[in-house]
């Protein structure tokens, strides 16, 4: 069924519950155990009326992958306009334009962070086909971010900035991909993490860190 061929037009709140359950079912059981029967009982629907709107499941996750990095990297694209515009480029201001863009952007807290999730289990998803269908996706501002950080970080040598950039992603996609487990194992509530807020403290705790091994 994975490999129906799509009709034309298909309706479109059928459309949003299909996206909507796959996003839920992919963020708990990754991209290999998200099945596309299992996302169409999720949704209420049939498999067929899936398939009038999706040729497979990787046609369905092209579709649920780029309506979330999309918005998410456009914010960033503009932020580091505005950044190198400024002249300003301290680590600081480069993560902060980068974390905000993602994690603090317009719309309601809980649809920021469902996306973001999707978003970020998205990066790290083990498998092959998923890591087809986002690289292409990823790659132009995972590109200017490299460049910003090494324009910031000029002194610093090749396998250090490796092991830095491996500390900034890490910070950036590791809080939404497994922060739900910490805060469990800490008996934190994480419901109640500004996002916000947290997108300057993890500016700074990274800053901070990569300045001081900056030579």
């Amino acid at each position: 069924m994975d490999e129906a061929k799509p009709a034309r037009g298909g309706d479109q709140s059928s459309r949003e519950r299909f996206l909507s359950a796959a996003d839920d079912l992919f963020i708990a059981y990754g991209y290999d155990g998200c099945t596309i029967r299992a996302i169409a009982a999720q949704a209420g629907t049939s498999l067929a009326s899936l398939s009038r709107n999706w040729s497979s499941k990787r046609h369905l996750f092209e579709e649920v992958f780029q309506r979330h990095f999309d918005p998410i990297h456009s914010a960033q694209q503009r932020n580091f306009d505005a950044l190198e515009a400024s002249g300003d480029l301290t680590v600081q201001r480069i993560l902060t334009a980068f974390f905000d863009s993602a994690i603090s952007r317009g719309g309601s807290a809980g649809e920021n962070r469902r996306s973001y999730r999707v978003y970020c289990c998205a990066l790290a998803d083990p498998s092959t086909e998923a890591r087809e269908i986002t690289r292409p996706l990823v790659t132009p501002v995972r590109g200017r971010l490299i460049g910003l950080m090494r324009r910031a970080l000029p002194d610093m040598d090749d396998q250090r900035f490796f092991l830095a950039m491996n500390v900034v992603l890490g910070a950036y996609v590791y809080p939404q991909t497994h922060g739900e487990r910490l805060a469990g194992i800490m008996e934190l509530d994480i419901s109640g993490v500004d996002w916000r807020a947290a997108v300057e403290t993890l500016a700074g705790f990274v800053s901070d860190g990569l300045s001081s091994h900056a030579r």
